[in-house]
Formats: C-alpha cells, structure tokens, sequence
C-alpha cells in the first residue's frame, strides 16, 4: 500500500507545470492561451445566436408593425389618431393626381376636421344610415379637396412661387384676433382643437395647403384678372355705380353682385368683405380690389353704412374658375387615381367633383375660430 501512494505521490509530482522562466514564458502563454479558447468559442457562439434573435425578432415585429399598418390604412379605412400618426410619418399615398402623389394624412387630417366640426357643433355621429351616409359624404369632399391641395402644390413650385412661414403666422395671427382682443397661444390650441381637431403643426399645414391653392388660383386665371381690371376702371367712371354693372355682366359666368340686406357683424363669414368695408371711411367709398379669404376670387366692396362694430355694403365678385376647370379637366382625361374606394353617398351622385366656389367651409381655410 506504501508503495502505490508513494507512486500516486510521484506521479502528481511528475504531472505539475514546470516553474515559468524566463526561456519558457513564451511557450506557457501559448499554452495557456489555448486552454482558456475552450471557454471563449461557447460564449462568443451564444453571443452570435443573440444577435441573430435579436435581429430576427426586430424584423419579424417591424413587418408585423407594417402588415397591420397596412391594413388599417388601406383596408379597414381607419381614421384614429394611430393611423394619421402612421400615414403622416410613412409619408403613405392615398391617390395620384396628374403624376403627383397625394398624402394620405393630408386626406385624413382634411377629413377628421371637417367631422370634428360637424360633431363639435351637433353632436357624435351614430351607426345609423344617414350618419354613414355623411361620413361617406365628407370623405369624398376631403378626397377631392387633398388632390386639388396636391395638384395646387405642384403648380405653385412650377410657378415658382411659395408659402412663406411668415404668411402662416399673418393668418394664424388674425385668426387670434377678434373684436379687438388677442387670444393667448394655450386658449387658442384649445379652440383650435375643439373646433377643427386640429394640432398647431396640423392648423399650419391646412393653412399651407389653403394659401398654396389660393396663389396659384389667383396665378393662373388670366381671366378673372383682367376682368376685376375692367370693373374697377368702369366703376372710376360711373361714380361707383355697382348695380349698373350688374345688368352690362348679367351674362357672366364669373361675375356676381351682391348688396346685403341689413347690417351684419364686421366679423361675418363673407370672404372678409364685412370687414374690409368697415374699414372705409364714408358710406359711398370703394375698396381696392383684394382676394377673398377662402381664395376662391377678387372683391370689390362699396360702403352703405356702418355703426357698432356692424356693416352694410354693396360688393362685386370675380370667381376665380381657371384652376376649377383645370382640376376638372385631370379627372376627365382619368390622371387621377385613388387608392381607397369611398362609397358613394347619395349627395355625391350627381355631383362627385367638387366646384372650387362649392367647397364647404371646413375644408378651406378655417375662418378665426370662436370657441364658443
């Protein structure tokens, strides 16, 4: 027994690393080296594993994340906050027109402000068939109303004209403004967003489209502009006789006039004509020819009388209808093409283009919101 434990002895003895000198450190780190690559080779090889899950699973959730987006915008129709915020980043297409691609989160923001409006003013939509029928409705209105908007974008960079910020804040500045008494920029978010179910980056962006679209109208339509010139050089001549050139352009598809029937507020809905009559000094004085707020022609007004914030006035219209029959002219040769299908409403049977002058108020340029 001595024997074998004296031999086990000798043999651990004989199995030891030699002692590490200077002529063999190269040779042990060597060795040691390729011991320790046992351990490193199972970790690097869970390492690479991991990041190939990793990866897998990233792209399996993103084409998930697109497969269900898709849906919803295309398919199902959504018009939730969810789905805007997705179209609008993705910068997804919902029609073409004449080769230019129309913003799917421009239709919807369109056509979530005019139901904003509608419901704010009286009450939710339900499930019944005249609400379908509505919504219907006002989905074609905003369909037509982006594409016009897209179409008016492309000419304007044509034209080599622009919408300035400065433009922007002007108008988002008057709109601030009523009767005299500015509204803080937290109280008018909110009526913003009451009224329209808008944000201030979407309010800028409707306001964008509505001032793009009026340029190029007014650019455009040669002829409404050298009308309005021969009304105001016939109006210097005859002591501003309106009603006179209502009977000589009785036969004018363009040309309109108008005298109110009582006084209205300096701050009626009329294209900012209540105003700008305000803003002469003597009943019987002319306006210099200036463009309707919604962008849809020139005015001319004549000051009756006013009193308390209130005003009567006469006026003349130059409908703007170049850009309308051009727009009209693009659907009829089939360059427009749409990537959803909006079921027809009964409203829209007879009539599923919209006139530039028939837009309804939400879609153009919002007036200054009240809040109440």
């Amino acid at each position: 027994m001595s024997i074998i434990t004296d031999k086990f002895k000798k043999d651990k003895k004989e199995k030891k690393n030699p002692a590490i000198t200077q002529k063999n450190i190269e040779e042990s780190r060597e060795e040691i080296l390729a011991n320790g690559k046992k351990f490193r080779y199972p970790f690097q090889y869970a390492k690479h594993r991991l990041v190939i899950n990793t990866i897998a699973i990233a792209v399996v959730a993103l084409v998930t994340f697109l497969a269900v987006g898709w849906l919803q915008v295309y398919k199902v129709q959504s018009t939730s906050d969810v789905v805007y915020r997705f179209a609008n980043f993705l910068r997804l297409p919902v029609a073409e027109i004449d080769g230019h691609k129309v913003r799917y989160s421009d239709y919807l923001m369109i056509f979530r402000s005019s139901i904003a409006t509608i419901e704010y003013q009286s009450g939710k939509f339900d499930d019944s068939e005249d609400s379908k029928s509505q919504i219907n409705h006002y989905k074609r209105q905003a369909m037509n109303a982006a594409e016009d908007y897209t179409y008016a974008l492309a000419k304007m960079e044509e034209l080599g004209l622009e919408v300035t910020d400065e433009e922007i804040d002007a108008v988002i500045e008057e709109h601030k403004t009523i009767n005299g008494e500015r509204r803080s920029d937290e109280v008018f978010e909110t009526i913003v967003k009451e009224n329209f179910g808008f944000s201030m980056k979407d309010y800028r962006r409707f306001i964008m489209l509505s001032l793009a679209k009026r340029k190029v109208a007014e650019a455009v339509d040669t002829d409404a502009k050298d009308l309005i010139a021969e009304v105001k050089t016939k109006l210097a001549a005859n002591q501003g006789d309106m009603a006179t050139l209502a009977t000589e352009y009785a036969n004018s598809n363009i040309f309109s006039y108008e005298k109110t029937d009582a006084m209205v507020s300096v701050n009626n809905l009329d294209g900012g004509r209540a105003a700008k009559a305000y803003e002469l000094e003597k009943a019987g004085d002319i306006s210099d020819v200036f463009i309707s707020k919604n962008g849809d022609g020139f005015y001319i007004v004549k000051l009756v009388a006013k009193s308390d914030n209130k005003v009567n006035y006469e006026s003349i219209w130059v409908r703007f209808s170049r850009l309308s029959s051009d727009l009209q002219q693009v659907r009829d040769d089939g360059k427009v093409k749409e990537y959803i299908k909006i079921e027809e409403s009964e409203s829209d049977a007879d009539d599923v283009n919209l006139e530039e002058n028939a837009e309804p108020e939400a879609v153009e340029a919002p007036e200054a919101p009240t809040g109440e």
